[in-house]
This record gives structure tokens, C-alpha cells and sequence, in this order.
């Protein structure tokens, strides 16, 4: 078939979409009546999770055929049809069904493929090849409304693509004989090189059109405004009204300033969706379904527990846990494309693989934010969303929080949603813990959650204490094993087909089989490398040796793969180079980017070709497969698994291999130095030096501006030639015009081309800021140089804060250098500030001091010598969070133990004790801390009330052995004394350790409104507590205190604690105690006012006076308190005991039962009280 490809500026039709519509109905014309109206079907569902459910049915089909997945290269051409789908059915009113017809041409075409094994294989590679012209949406959705001239040129590209698919059917329509006969002659790469190129050609065309367009859009904002000033001038002067055309012209001037809105709006739209995540979170997930050999990871959808999770009748999180190699990867992206093969429409998918060898990955933000980014439409953003990603866009730092609470939001809006999580145990603590703390908030608040996490074992104790309720499927189960024998014998033959391996004699095959499976100890990754080890045989004797003597565990078979890398020596120096690369890299390495960085030196002048290593595409060989490539285009370096990593980085090597360790703080500093290196080449600084603007300025830009100018003289002439001619002129630019005519095509940017011939320049530029956190001035020999790049004079640097905060000011840069972690922009930014200029750092220095930031504590206290008192506030607010290092840090430089801090208004040791930090307690101690420092006058407290109050039994023993006051005064009436506290807590442990002191079990409560040790107790039910309290004779008693005060009994019954009830009662309580002159209430009326009706019936048991007086102030009966409460059974049981139902209310802000029950609207209680006798004439009243 012979392509035709028509450029998009030359094309002759109006239409722009007439070659798509030609090519739509050429490719209907090929197919079968079954086909065509299987077209119409499948292309109606278009929305943001189509291609992952669509490729989700490719793997299905694929796997069912014993073949490879190859998603990963179908999904860049598909995500781009989709994408233009659904701006084509938007936009071309006149044609709906187009939109439908593209995406089901595409669709179609690769379900027909799917059966043809070879030629599927070889259209996936295809799609692969032709992936990088394929226009992303961001770049052109907002400008595609506005351009004919861009409608023409993605229509002619995605028609380009929909005639491939033409070609492939008819390839796959041709008899087998036709088939035998092609492939003699020419393959199917070669048959389809003329729609390859044709593809190619349109997508260069499209980004031509692209820029046009920008610069289009870009000179009608000049002249929207030149018009708006000129309009505005007018205005001033008295003549505008005699000009006939000014109507006219402020209508245009109207209609392009909406359509410039609208524009704007779009670009913001897309922005904001940019801004919210970028992380590219789909390559884990197609790494681990390609390592998916057929029929296994199966296993898992016939688990009950799998079962009840998905339908919605078990625990909202599924936890598949397993040792390391065990499959959980694979297992996770097999159970990702079964729920979107079998989800409604109304439920939204997400997934997220942490992945080890891309930092971004393990941080809890950038999973939240990458859930809340697949979760919605680009083309359909809500409103409520675009407002909140405005709002967090406009502040310097957001908190996790408000991602979750977004979140929530999104969760909310679904049927069912489903969070899938692989490599948990990959992020660090605080991480891990951040991620279950939001997956356990978003579970308590939506009923529609679903959560799916596969990880290692370790993972069991995050979980334990939470809200979450979990279901868990082990890995160790049966069906694992016989999916381990499957992969052995998959993956020997395909060893064997690969000529690989290969056997003298046939039942040696058997032999190997069943060792491997025997020894693979449920690990997949094992049985990997266990492989290895059995084709570096070159006999079937061989073969058998290294059966006897397979490794014992994956850290020996990591060994013997480096010493076989070591007993070859070649490439050596180069393999563990790369080794250092790949651990730090922020983000996989392509191939060409690792190969640029391995060949450069730190302080390197300029770049060296000849240093480039060749045949890089071999690393994986000569790193005996410790490192993979993935099978996406650009190829990416990656280690095998995330265990390799922490081999290399953690374990303890030999020295014989001391050489292949990685120091990761070293490596990472290294590479920082590496990329300031890298950005000062004078392959560069030649370039740049050769321009006079900025590297960033677009030769777009440039042309239209300068086709744009005017002179004063032009702009003069065309006023007066309007007052002499008085003739309509339209809106019409000829500009414009000129724009389209002299534009030419584009001319690639200095950063391109660089780009282009410096592979690691993109990765330099974007991460020199993360490499370099932590350079010492001292120890650094590209200082000067990164010091250049802060500045922001490097026009290829990117600079990470430039779009984050709102000025270059060094107190933002500050902020945001002490936020980020940066110690050397930190330490960098306070050696230039004055000491007036302190403030703001003040305030960092305690956030670092809270945080147990040793580093930055270091950096602070070695550019600036701290007064006594910062000290002592940073000492305390280390000390309240347990921060030993920190608290070392500054005794070292002569921070008080003893001071008292001038704000907080306690001491660094009443801090520590009131967290329960022994280890700090006994350093303070040691550092000369007065353990019976007075309290402050308001809300202090001493050493041992605040370890008491917090049951801090070891810090108790600890300070009382020091010599702690065990009746320190409470100074505040909200201070209660050590016993006090420690009985409000429930804390018995410590109540028995303060009695055993000679703590005083009846000490005189504050002024009005304290308690005294048992009724705290009471209080909170601690009847264990209670009952020590009155062994050691506590008064049951005790009066209450005149405000709002309880006695014992009276504290117990308002909580409803009928064990303390009985107890307080045995120990002679008086069950008709008086109540507290303002607020208070007896026994009776406080069990009555909660609804307890067991104790109400025990105090009536006991004599209560259901009648009692009530307090002067809001008091109320019992009766009345039960009535206020809605509680009908206390009611019933009052009245049956002969409580008065019309007895007087209080004073002060008293009502009747009747009245309260009709006020708070309980009719069966109304009915019982008037069937009582109540005063109705009273109520109404």
C-alpha cells in the first residue's frame, strides 16, 4: 500500500479534519460486517482510565496466549489517540461519532493483532518506534480551539496512524500462503517502514503547528493590549465619538479577549494538573507485568479474603505480605489490571509501585499526589478541585494533610475507589508511617475505599494499633509453590530456546527443574539468579557441580556474582561506577544519560567523546544481571531488585570486595559534584556566551515580536488615515498573516540541540539541587561554582524554588532551604544574613530543635554564637521530643539544664519528663538540672507532676530517686499534684510508686475547682486506682470544690462507672452528698443526666433522694436531668421510685421535666410525664 503524506500548511480543504475522515473510511472499508460493528462498540467508553483498561484486556489476552506483555510500548500511542479523542468530540459538534471512530480504530486493530502472535510482537515494536512523535495533550489542548492550521495537523498525524492500522488489518487479512510468500521477501518492519515514516512525518508536522500556534496566540495578546491602549486613549479625547467604526472595534476587541480567557483558562487548567503530579508512576507497573510468566499470580482471586475485600463485605485493606523475591511486585500488577478489567465505570482505579531506584517514589506526598492525579479527568477538571489545586498553588509549602483532605474529596466521588500499594517497606519510618497514617484517615471517612498493599513482612508492626481493619494473605501458601515450579520451567526453556543453557543429557533437565523449585524457598528472584548459576555451566558435569554447591541464601548469590565480575576484570572500573550511579540516581538513568555520567571526572573542563564507553547496552551482562534494562524507549538502567540495592549499600562486603559498596551520603556527594561539574562544561559557556538572551527565550517568540513592532510614526499614519477615511477596518491583523507566511519551520533551541548531543544534561540540570545538600564549603571543590548556581547564573540550572516562592529573598530562600533539608543552601543562606536580620531563623532553629535535626541544629550554632536564653528554648523544645542528640548538642555550648525558658515558662527537665524521656532526663540530671525547680505560676508544673501525669513510671522513679518533692504545690488550678495526676491518668503503676514515697493520699485541693486524688480517679472509672487510693486511705468523702466541684461517688456516677459506684458505696460514700453551690450535681442527678440506668437503680438501691435539692445556679432534679437527656428508661424508673414531677427548678436558668422534654423535643417522654401529673399548663408557660 503506498502512503500519501500531505503536509497540514499545503492542505486544500477547509475541513480540517477531511484526511481523518478519509482515513476513517478507508479503514471501515476493509473490515468485516462483525468487525465494523464491533468498531462501533468498543469506541463509545473515552474517559481518563481507558487506556489502562484497555491494555489491561491486552495483557489478559496475551498472558491467555503464553506471550510477553508488552503494554508498556502500546501505551504512549494509545494515551495519545485517547487524549485526542476526546478533544476532537469536544470540539467537533458537527461529527460526534469521529471521536468514537478514532479510538476504536486503534482499539480495534490491536484486538485483531492480539490472536497473530509474530505479527503482535512485531506492531507493539512499531508503536514503540513511532511513540516519541506522538504530541503530548499538554502541549497543545489549549491552543487547539483557536488553529485551523494545528486542527489539520493532529488530524492528518492520528490519520497517518488510523491508515497503519489500515495496513496492519489487511497485512493480518491475507491468507497463509500470501503471508509465506511476503515473508520470504520482506518483513513486516520493512512492509510497514512507509506508514513509519509517514507517522514520523505527520508528528513533525504537528509540533511545527504547535509553535505556530503558540506564537499565533502569543501576538494576539500583544494586540489585544496595543488595542486596549489605543482604545483607552481614545477615550480620553473628545473625538472618539465622531469615529463611526468604534463600536465595531470595541466588539472585536470583546471577542478576542474572551477567547484569549478561555485560552488561558485551559493552559491554567493543564498547569495545574502538571503541577499536581508528574510522577511517572505507570513504568514499575509495566516492569513487573512484563516479569509475569503464564497462569501464574492467578491464585490470588480465588482467596476468600480476596474475595470478600473485593466485593466490599471484608476489611477495606488487603494486605498481601511476603519475604523478599517472593512475587509480591508481579502479584500486585497482576491484581492492578484485574480490577480494571472487571470494575464498573462508576469505580476508579489507582496504583502506586514504590520503587527503590527512584527517590521521588518513597515519599508519602508523592503517592498521594500521584493517586489524586490518576484519579482525575485532565479534559473534565471539577470545579472544587481546580480551586483547591489553585489555592495549594499559590502557597510556598503545602502539608500533607491538604493533600489527603483533597483527596477524600476525589475518594468521595466514586462508587467504589481502589488504592493499590506495592513496596511499602521500601520508604523509610517516617514515610511508611506517614502513608498508613492517610490510608487509615481516608478509610474512617469514606465507606467506598478499598486498599490493596503487598509488602514484606516487616510491615506488620506499622500496622498494628491502627483504626484499619486488615486482611492478610501470606505469601507462603501453596499456590505460590506451584506458580514457582511453573516460572523454573518457563523460564529453563526459554533459557534453552535462547541456547542459553542446554543439556547433554535429557533428564538432566528434570534434575534442575526440581532443584531449583525445591530450592527456591517461595523466591522468584531467586530462583532468577539460581539460573544464572546453572548456565555458567559449560558441561552437564558443570551443570551437576553447581547443584551441589547452589548458595545457601540471596546474599551469597549477590557475592558470587560480584566475584565472577571481579575474576573477569574487564569493564570492572566501569561496573561499579555505574553501581554508584544507579543507587543514588533521583530517578532511573536512561542508558545514554548513565553512559555520559560514568566517563566524567569532578572538575572535568569540558566534555571528553573518546572517554565514552561503547556497547553499553551489554551492562547488564557485565553486571551479571545485578542491573536490568527496562524494555521502554528510552531503555532505563535499573538494579534487579530493590535487595541488590540494599546489598550494595548495606552489607558488610569482604574486603576483596570492598570495591563494589556503596557509601550512599559519599556516592550522593559525588554525584552532586559530578552534576556542578557538568554544568560548568565549555561546550556550554561557549554556547551561551554566543547569545544575547537567555537560553530559555524561544526563536518563536523572537520572530513574532519582531514582525509585531511598530513605530511611533506607523502608529500616528494609521490614526490619521482612520479620521481621513472614516472606513471600517476589521480585526483582522495582517500580522497575523505574516506570522503564518515568514514562520518557516521551527528551528530547535540551544537546549535541544544540547540535549541532543549532552544525554545527561536534562538529568544535571533538573537534580544538581538534590545531589548537593550536603557540600561543605571546607571539603567541596566545586564550592564556587555550585555558589554560582544558587545565584542563578546558569541559564541551563534549573532552579527549584524559582517558581515556588514569590521573591528571591534570602529570608524565603532561607525558609525554603530549612524545609527542603538543604544543609548547604542552609548553611550557605545564614553566613550571608546580618545579625539583626535573625528572626525568622530564630523560629527555624526551634522547628529543628523539635525535629532532632542534629544537622541543622550544627549549622546554626557554627554560624552564629546563641544568647543563654535561645539556647534554653531550643534545649527545652529538644528535650519535650526526646531529642538526645540534640540536647547534647547544645549542653556542649553551654545551654542551662536549670534555666527556665522565658516563653514556655518550664525547664528543660520539666519538658523531658512531661514526654517520658528517660535517656534525656538522665543527661539533664547529669548536666546539674534542679529536679525540684518550682512551677510556674500558670500552668507549670514540676518535674514529677508532669512525669506523673503523662505515667511515665521509669522518669517517676527516676526523679524520686533524685529527690523529687512527691507533694509539690500545684501553683495553677489546673495543676494537680503528682498523685492528683497520676490518678487522673489511671496510671496505677505510678499511684502505688508515689504512695510508697509518702505522696499524701488527701492533699488539699486548688482553689474551687480542683479534685482531690481519688476524684480524678472516679472521674475517668480507673477502678484499680480507686481502690488503691482507699487502701492507703483516701477520704471517699472529700468535699467537693465550690465550682462545678464532684465528691468521689459524684465524679463516678457522671461517667456512668458502675464498678466505682459499688466500690465508693462499700467504702461508706454518702449517696445524698450536697451538690457544688454553682454548677454542681448529686449522684443521682449526674447518673440521671448521662443515662445510666444501672446506677441509677444502685444509688436508689443505696438511698438516694430522687427529690434532692438542686444547686442554685442551671441545677436541675434528677428527674429533670433525665428528661433534658431524652433517656425514657431513666425516666420510667424515677417515676416508679415516686420522684415529684412538678418539683420547683433552680433559681437561675432552672425548667420544670415537662419542659425540657417538650423544649428538646422527646414526645414519649412528654407523654409519660403529663400521664405523671405534670403541670401542662406550667410547661406551656
Amino acid at each position: 500500500m503506498e502512503i500519501t503524506a500531505t503536509s497540514s500548511s499545503a492542505g486544500t480543504s477547509s475541513n480540517p479534519q477531511a484526511s481523518l475522515q478519509s482515513a476513517i473510511k478507508e479503514f471501515q472499508s476493509i473490515l468485516t460486517d462483525e468487525q465494523r460493528h464491533k468498531l462501533r462498540i468498543i469506541g463509545t467508553i473515552r474517559d481518563a482510565q481507558s487506556v489502562m483498561i484497555f491494555t489491561a484486556q491486552l495483557e489478559h489476552e496475551n498472558r491467555s496466549a503464553g506471550r510477553p506483555g508488552v503494554s508498556n510500548r502500546l501505551s504512549t500511542v494509545l494515551q495519545s489517540v485517547q487524549a485526542f479523542s476526546g478533544v476532537v468530540g469536544t470540539f467537533v459538534s458537527s461529527h460526534p461519532e469521529i471521536a468514537a471512530l478514532v479510538w476504536g480504530s486503534v482499539k480495534l486493530t490491536m484486538l485483531i493483532a492480539v490472536n497473530f502472535a509474530s505479527y503482535f510482537e512485531a506492531l507493539s515494536s512499531l508503536f514503540m518506534t513511532v511513540s516519541r512523535q506522538c504530541p503530548r495533550f499538554a502541549e497543545y489542548q489549549a491552543l487547539y480551539p483557536a488553529s485551523t492550521r494545528l486542527q489539520r495537523a493532529l488530524c492528518d498525524f492520528h490519520a497517518s496512524i488510523i491508515r497503519c492500522c489500515k495496513h496492519v488489518v489487511k497485512v493480518l487479512q491475507r491468507s497463509w500462503k500470501q503471508h509465506l510468500k511476503h515473508a520470504i521477501f520482506q518483513s513486516f518492519h520493512e512492509e510497514m517502514q512507509e506508514d513509519v515514516r509517514a507517522i514520523q512525518q505527520m508528528g513533525e508536522e504537528v509540533k511545527e503547528e504547535i509553535s505556530l500556534a503558540r506564537a499565533r496566540a502569543q501576538h494576539e495578546d500583544e494586540e489585544l493590549q496595543a488595542r486596549e491602549r489605543r482604545a483607552a486613549s481614545r477615550d480620553r479625547s473628545k473625538m472618539w465619538k465622531f469615529i463611526p467604526k468604534m463600536k465595531n472595534d470595541l466588539g472585536a476587541m470583546k471577542e478576542m479577549h474572551e477567547q484569549q480567557l478561555r485560552r488561558k483558562a485551559r493552559e491554567e487548567r493543564h498547569r495545574l494538573l502538571e503541577s499536581l503530579s508528574s510522577h511517572e508512576y505507570r513504568t514499575p507497573f509495566w516492569e513487573a507485568c512484563k516479569k509475569r510468566q503464564r497462569d501464574t499470580a492467578e491464585w490470588i482471586f480465588a482467596v476468600p479474603e480476596f474475595k470478600r475485600w473485593y466485593d466490599g463485605s471484608g476489611p477495606s485493606l488487603l494486605w498481601c505480605s511476603g519475604k523478599i523475591g517472593s512475587g509480591k511486585t508481579v502479584l500486585c500488577a497482576n491484581v492492578v489490571n484485574h480490577i480494571f478489567l472487571h470494575k464498573s465505570r462508576h469505580d476508579t482505579a489507582t496504583f502506586f509501585f514504590v520503587n527503590r531506584d527512584n527517590a521521588d517514589s518513597l515519599h508519602a506526598e508523592t503517592l498521594v499526589r500521584s493517586i489524586i492525579r490518576q484519579s482525575i479527568d485532565g479534559t473534565e477538571l471539577p470545579q472544587y478541585v481546580e480551586s483547591q489545586l489553585t489555592n495549594m498553588d499559590c502557597a510556598v509549602f503545602v502539608q500533607l494533610d491538604a493533600w489527603i483532605d483533597l483527596l477524600r474529596y476525589v475518594v468521595q466521588q466514586s462508587t467504589a475507589f481502589y488504592i493499590l500499594i506495592d513496596g511499602l517497606d521500601e520508604s523509610d519510618a517516617a514515610e511508611r508511617l506517614a502513608i498508613l497514617d492517610a490510608l487509615s484517615l481516608l478509610a474512617a471517612t469514606t465507606s467506598c475505599l478499598r486498599i490493596f498493599l503487598s509488602s514484606r513482612e516487616s510491615v506488620e508492626v506499622d500496622l498494628r494499633g491502627r483504626s484499619l481493619a486488615v486482611s492478610r494473605i501470606s505469601m507462603s501458601c501453596d499456590s505460590l509453590m506451584s506458580d514457582i515450579r511453573s516460572y523454573v520451567d518457563t523460564s529453563l526453556q526459554k533459557r534453552l530456546e535462547n541456547e542459553e543453557l542446554a543439556f547433554g543429557d535429557p533428564h538432566l533437565l528434570v534434575e534442575v527443574n526440581d532443584a531449583l523449585t525445591q530450592h527456591a524457598d517461595g523466591m522468584f528472584l531467586w530462583v532468577t539468579f539460581l539460573i544464572d548459576e546453572i548456565c555458567a555451566g559449560s558441561c552437564d558435569d558443570d551443570i551437576r557441580r553447581s547443584l551441589r554447591q547452589l548458595p545457601k541464601d540471596l546474599e551469597e548469590t549477590f557475592k558470587r556474582a560480584l566475584l565472577r565480575i571481579l575474576s573477569r576484570a574487564k569493564h570492572l572500573e566501569l561496573v561499579q561506577r555505574t553501581f554508584r550511579w544507579v543507587a543514588v540516581a533521583r530517578r532511573p538513568l536512561t542508558l545514554d544519560e548513565l553512559r555520559e555520567a560514568v566517563s566524567i571526572d569532578v572538575g572535568q573542563k569540558h566534555s571528553r567523546p573518546e572517554r565514552l564507553p561503547h556497547n553499553m547496552n551489554r551492562i547488564s551482562l557485565w553486571c551479571e544481571n545485578l542491573l536490568h534494562l527496562t524494555d521502554e524507549e528510552p531503555a532505563q538502567v535499573q538494579f534487579a531488585h530493590a535487595s541488590v540495592h540494599d546489598f550494595v549499600t548495606r552489607a558488610t562486603l569482604s574486603r576483596q570486595l570492598f570495591g563494589f559498596h556503596v557509601d550512599l551520603r559519599e556516592t550522593d556527594r559525588f554525584a552532586g559534584e559530578i552534576c556542578v561539574t557538568y554544568l560548568h562544561f565549555s561546550d556550554f559557556t561557549t554556547t551561551i556566551a554566543r547569545r544575547q538572551q537567555p537560553l530559555q527565550l524561544d526563536p518563536v517568540r523572537l520572530a513574532v515580536t519582531a514582525l509585531s513592532r511598530e513605530t511611533n510614526m506607523a502608529r500616528i499614519s494609521e490614526v490619521v488615515t482612520h479620521f481621513a477615511s472614516r472606513r471600517h477596518k476589521t480585526m483582522a491583523d495582517p500580522n497575523l498573516s505574516r506570522v503564518e507566511a515568514t514562520y518557516g519551520k521551527t528551528q530547535k533551541t540551544d537546549k535541544e540541540m544540547l540535549q541532543n548531543s549532552h544525554p545527561f544534561l536534562q538529568y544535571a540540570a533538573t537534580h544538581w539541587v538534590t545531589h548537593t545538600v550536603h557540600f561543605e564549603k571546607e571539603q567541596c571543590s566545586v564550592w564556587d561554582m555550585w555558589v554560582l548556581l544558587v545565584s542563578g547564573c546558569s541559564s541551563l540550572a534549573e532552579i527549584p524554588w524559582r517558581g515556588i516562592l514569590s521573591k528571591q529573598s534570602e529570608e524565603g530562600l532561607l525558609v525554603w532551604s530549612h524545609k527542603t533539608h538543604h544543609y548547604a543552601l542552609l548553611c550557605h543562606e545564614l553566613s550571608r544574613m546580618r545579625q539583626h536580620e535573625w528572626g525568622e531563623a530564630n523560629h527555624l532553629m526551634e522547628i529543628s530543635a523539635a525535629r532532632g535535626d542534629t544537622k541543622a541544629i550544627a549549622i546554626f550554632l557554627q554560624t552564629r554564637t546563641l544568647p543563654i536564653y535561645c539556647r534554653s528554648t531550643l534545649l527545652r523544645k529538644a528535650s519535650e521530643c526526646g531529642h538526645i542528640k540534640v540536647v547534647d548538642q547544645l549542653l556542649g555550648v553551654g545551654a542551662g539544664a536549670i534555666t527556665t525558658d522565658e516563653y514556655g515558662g518550664q525547664t528543660a527537665l520539666q519538658a523531658a519528663c512531661g514526654g517520658g524521656h528517660l535517656e534525656v532526663v538522665e543527661r539533664l540530671l547529669s548536666a546539674g538540672a534542679v529536679v525540684n525547680t518550682a512551677a510556674t505560676q500558670f500552668r507549670g508544673q514540676t518535674a514529677l507532676q508532669a512525669a506523673s501525669g503523662g505515667g511515665h513510671l521509669k522518669v517517676v522513679e527516676r526523679l524520686l530517686n533524685a529527690g523529687a518533692d512527691v507533694d509539690a504545690t500545684a501553683f495553677d488550678v489546673n495543676v494537680l499534684t503528682p498523685l492528683q495526676a497520676a490518678s487522673s491518668g489511671g496510671y496505677l503503676e505510678v499511684v502505688e510508686c508515689l504512695l510508697a514515697a509518702g505522696a499524701d493520699v488527701n492533699a488539699t485541693t486548688a482553689d474551687r475547682k480542683g479534685f482531690t486524688a481519688l476524684q480524678e480517679a472516679s472521674s475517668g472509672g480507673y477502678l484499680e486506682v480507686v481502690e488503691c487510693l482507699l487502701a492507703a486511705g483516701a477520704d471517699v468523702n472529700a468535699t467537693a470544690a465550690e465550682l462545678g466541684g464532684l465528691t468521689a461517688l459524684q465524679a463516678a456516677s457522671s461517667g456512668g462507672y458502675l464498678g466505682v459506684v459499688e466500690c465508693l458505696l462499700a467504702a461508706g460514700a454518702d449517696v445524698n452528698a450536697t451538690a457544688a453551690e454553682l454548677g454542681g450535681i448529686t449522684a443521682l442527678q449526674a447518673a440521671s443526666s448521662g443515662g445510666y440506668i444501672k446506677a441509677v437503680d444502685r444509688l436508689l438501691f443505696s438511698g438516694a433522694d430522687m427529690n434532692a435539692t438542686v444547686a442554685e445556679v442551671e441545677g436541675v432534679t434528677a428527674l429533670q436531668a433525665a428528661s433534658d437527656g431524652g433517656h425514657i428508661e431513666v425516666v420510667k424508673c424515677l417515676l416508679r421510685a415516686g420522684a415529684d414531677v412538678n418539683t420547683a427548678t433552680s433559681k437561675y436558668g432552672g425548667r420544670t421535666a415537662l419542659q425540657v422534654a417538650s423544649d428538646r423535643g422527646h414526645p414519649k417522654i412528654v407523654e409519660l410525664l403529663i400521664g405523671a401529673g405534670a403541670d401542662y399548663d406550667d410547661a406551656a408557660t
